[in-house]
């Protein structure tokens, strides 16, 4: 399977809208979104998200079609633009390659995957990597 990641500079920077022009084109594809939490309790995007609750095993890989396809999330932008999965991997940063390793195997029917992650380049060598400033 073929691996697209894409990362950037900071939010709002137009990773998921990039993510969103990708899947339109590459049929079949599926995506991962990946938030990984901040030491010290910090939210990485804004207070009330939520993304990094439930962490007590150190990852967690949300399939639930109600959260994936909640209004607004970046997850149902994916779905939208045509992703034929899409999960959402939610990550302490010690085991985000423990889910890295658990969440990739679970695209295999998919004809490649886009990962929207900042961190996951430490861990894994994708076909094509982007970066959006």
């Amino acid at each position: 399977m073929r691996i697209i990641t894409v990362s950037g500079a900071h939010s709002g920077s137009g990773k998921t809208t990039l993510i969103e022009s990708l899947l339109k084109f590459l049929n079949g594809w599926s995506a991962l979104k990946v938030t990984v939490s901040h030491r010290n309790g910090k939210c990485p995007v804004r207070k009330g998200c939520h993304a990094c609750d439930d962490l007590d095993s150190g990852f967690l890989i949300v399939s639930n079609k109600r959260i994936i396809e909640a209004k607004g999330k970046d997850t149902a932008r994916f779905r939208q633009a045509g992703a034929r999965k899409v999960l959402w991997l939610k990550s302490k940063p010690e085991a985000l390659m423990s889910g890295l390793k658990k969440a990739i195997p679970l695209f295999k029917k998919a004809k490649g995957l886009i990962i929207e992650s900042n961190s996951a380049l430490k861990y894994i060598k994708p076909d094509l990597a982007l970066f959006v400033k």
